[in-house]
């Protein structure tokens, strides 16, 4: 009895030990491609076990894709380090009600409206690249510009990267809180009153700094925006493809920030929405319907900055959004 206990508990060593060599050949892959560094040993050790953690979670999920279970695929990207509570909440829903129809239209489905079976305005030329706001919560300025952008090369011709710095320096009176967090429709209204200007000439920096428009020139100002009515779908889907890029709020739950491919269908809350992003499409795979979003987490998150997000997911229609020039 003895030596088979030795002998089990001999193998048990052993299976750790395998296990805890492909979690450190994973860990110090992850830092080599993202190129993470840490300030001390301590913080290393942190952020070791968050991402020990991350890990198992990315991969009991996969194996549910594998079995068919689940429509999408996790996979380690730049944040696999991060702990949820570090995303923060980067969507300031504060004063809402007062501010979310200052200087707003409302947007009014088409009877009898009938939407084609797909549409992705990055094939149209009206998308700029995906951006990447780093620690900084400003979200809400990447959606609001990403929006903007698209209607001046819509409307006007001209695609041009404009600048989430600006928002994030300049829009404090607007209500937004810089790098905790804002609105797109905060945005909306300070580019309304002041214009913005390009990103050639105000450069991300993902810090909250003094605003300084000295010497820079106004790309654009708003007219006004619209606000889609509240969770329904189907305006959602309209607006896009009469309008253009719409700007969505989401709950990006931890399996969100995690995306890696396929059509992301939750686990998430269509209440407790706290990201904003970019909805530049949809289409249909299998029967199963989807937004194309365009998240400002860098090129190295989901499909190269996008994610297929399934419909009535996640609470996308919950506050959407664009502007008007």
């Amino acid at each position: 009895m003895k030596s088979i206990l030795v002998i089990l508990t001999l193998a048990l060593a052993c299976i750790e030990a395998l296990e805890d060599n492909y979690i450190l050949e994973q860990w110090n892959k992850f830092q080599i491609d993202f190129g993470k560094t840490y300030r001390s040993p301590v913080e290393a050790s942190r952020r070791y076990s968050i991402f020990k953690s991350n890990l198992e979670l990315i991969e009991n999920h996969n194996k549910l894709y594998e079995e068919g279970l689940s429509t999408y695929r996790m996979g380690i990207n730049p944040f696999a380090d991060w702990h949820r509570n570090e995303f923060g909440t980067n969507v300031n829903m504060s004063s809402l009600i007062e501010e979310r129809l200052k200087g707003s239209q409302i947007f009014s489905r088409t009877p009898g409206f009938k939407a084609p079976e797909s549409i992705d305005w990055r094939e149209k030329g009206v998308v700029t690249e995906v951006k990447y706001q780093g620690d900084c919560g400003s979200c809400w300025a990447f959606s609001a510009t990403g929006a903007i952008e698209a209607q001046m090369a819509i409307t006007k011709g001209n695609l041009v990267s404009l600048s989430e710095q600006n928002l994030v320096d300049c829009s404090i009176t607007f209500a937004n809180k810089g790098c905790r967090g804002g609105f797109p429709h905060f945005a909306f209204n300070y580019v309304k009153e002041r214009g913005i200007v390009s990103e050639k000439d105000y450069p991300y920096r993902g810090v909250v700094g003094n605003c300084d428009l000295e010497g820079k020139q106004l790309v654009t100002k708003l007219s006004s925006f619209v606000i889609l009515p509240r969770e329904d779908d189907e305006a959602l889907k309209e607006a896009i493809v009469t309008q253009g890029p719409i700007s969505v709020c989401v709950d990006s739950s931890e399996a969100f920030n995690f995306y890696s491919s396929g059509i992301f269908s939750g686990p998430c809350s269509n209440i407790e929405i706290n990201h904003a992003v970019l909805a530049v499409g949809y289409g249909n795979e299998n029967g199963q319907e989807y937004y194309i979003i365009k998240n400002s987490m860098g090129a190295n998150w989901g499909e190269q900055g996008y994610m297929k997000l399934s419909r009535n997911t996640c609470g996308v229609a919950s506050f959407a959004s664009y502007p008007k020039l």
